[in-house]
């Protein structure tokens, strides 16, 4: 059994945590090649978040396409769907040479396309 490694958060309770949270949080703990490592581009880390993103909207594809030919699911898409919001973090985090406050931005673009303002 794959050991779990438990990580604090310096926010308020985990149940809690705000999109920003959970970027300024986002454990990576993941293990890649000496040959990935080894690549020198700034910018291989988004790209392969985009490339797991990818991934995640194929399941959800394949989904939506077995919905229309009434073959439900077993499986709930909320796993791809956390997997979609986690690979939008881990972009945010790795885009090179900018900083990226992803709560920030999904606020404006929802703002943005709906004509709203939020208040508080």
């Amino acid at each position: 059994m794959e050991k779990i490694e438990k990580i604090k958060v310096h926010v308020s309770p985990v149940d809690s945590m705000t999109l920003y949270d959970l970027q300024m949080n986002l454990p990576w703990t993941i293990k890649y090649s000496r040959d990935y490592r080894a690549n020198p581009q700034s910018h291989k880390d988004f790209s392969h978040a985009i490339l797991h993103a990818q991934k995640a909207l194929g399941k959800l594809a394949a989904m939506a396409d077995n919905l229309d030919h009434r073959r439900y699911e077993k499986e709930a898409p909320s796993r791809y769907l956390a997997d979609l919001v986690i690979c939008a973090l881990r972009m945010a985090n790795t885009y090179p040479d900018l900083e990226i406050d992803l709560q920030e931005a999904v606020m404006d673009r929802i703002q943005d396309k709906n004509n709203v303002k939020f208040i508080e």
